[in-house]
């Protein structure tokens, strides 16, 4: 089977269920669904390579593929070859979602159709729990809920501020600089979440909303009901850590899915729990021996 370029790590909705999926390039976009009980068999080839560049789906192409009604994934016109990230510097300067992705509120660098869609937009700041007895503080538009939860492995989360795009990036950024919240995990974090379950998320949620709501009276509360996405991940009890697959050239990795949590995903290997941070095989040429590859939509008729 041909070499394929990993290029998002993309959770959807697929009959009815959520599912962890690999977006690959190999001259078309394809998907591999990583559902629970498959065999999945792959070996990382050597170097590293641009995953090309995010645009909105009004400029559709038909190289290019749907991640969301408004924005759509083009590969990378040079196939550069890297040394770090997952992009080239003129992908890294295309694409347009990188500035929404480190905006905190303060001054807007989206282009102008992308500002007015940020400031039309309904969206949240939320909290959410990853099994650490702390909580989690981010912002989701509207359309990216449960989505944003599920892809960042969440077992419970509720929104708490509602605003425009830019507002509810302001009101996160007050609450981080106020309040010892967490605003990412490490790798060696997550994997603790695989195989923990601790009794005491909903409490750490509920002190981390009654500290915002009495220290920021005037922000525009949102009543939310608590959601709990701990299901959705198809996690078998563990009574050990899992082991760690380190990402790197030549890497073969065979096993059964047990399960995916936002972008760690979950195997045996051996009879032992085995894990792998999808996020590290971005960029990566990966040729599979075993997995259900389906061809993607476009973003001319995907939506």
């Amino acid at each position: 089977m041909d070499d394929k370029l990993v290029s998002a790590v993309e959770w959807w909705k697929k009959e009815g269920k959520w599912l962890c999926s690999l977006v690959c390039y190999d001259g078309g976009f394809s998907q591999i669904w990583l559902e629970p009980a498959m065999d999945l068999s792959f070996k990382i080839h050597p170097g590293r390579y641009c995953v090309g560049y995010t645009t909105v789906s009004s400029r559709a192409l038909n190289t290019q593929v749907a991640l969301e009604p408004w924005k759509a994934k083009v590969p990378c016109p040079s196939k550069a070859q890297i040394k770090k990230g997952n992009k080239c510097s003129l992908c890294y300067q295309a694409d347009l979602v990188h500035p929404c992705l480190i905006c905190d509120g303060t001054k807007c660098a989206a282009e102008p159709s992308l500002q007015r869609i940020c400031e039309k937009a309904t969206a949240y700041v939320y909290i959410a729990s990853f099994g650490l007895n702390q909580a989690k503080v981010g912002v989701a538009h509207e359309t990216r809920i449960p989505q944003r939860w599920i892809e960042q492995g969440a077992n419970l989360a509720k929104r708490v501020i509602v605003g425009n795009g830019i507002e509810v990036r302001k009101f996160e950024k007050a609450i981080h600089n106020a309040l010892n919240v967490l605003s990412g995990l490490r790798t060696s974090k997550k994997a603790d979440t695989l195989w923990k379950r601790p009794s005491t998320e909903v409490h750490a949620l509920a002190r981390t909303e009654e500290e915002i709501t009495r220290r920021f009276l005037g922000f525009p509360f949102y009543h939310d009901h608590l959601h709990d996405l701990s299901e959705i991940y198809s996690l078998p009890l563990l009574d050990r850590r899992p082991i760690e697959l380190k990402i790197k050239k030549n890497l073969q990795v065979s096993g059964k899915i047990l399960g995916t949590k936002g972008s760690l995903l979950l195997l045996e290997i051996g009879n032992l729990p085995h894990f792998v941070n999808l996020k590290y095989l971005l960029g990566r040429k990966i040729e599979l021996k075993e997995a259900s590859v389906m061809a993607m939509q476009t973003a001319l008729d995907r939506f």
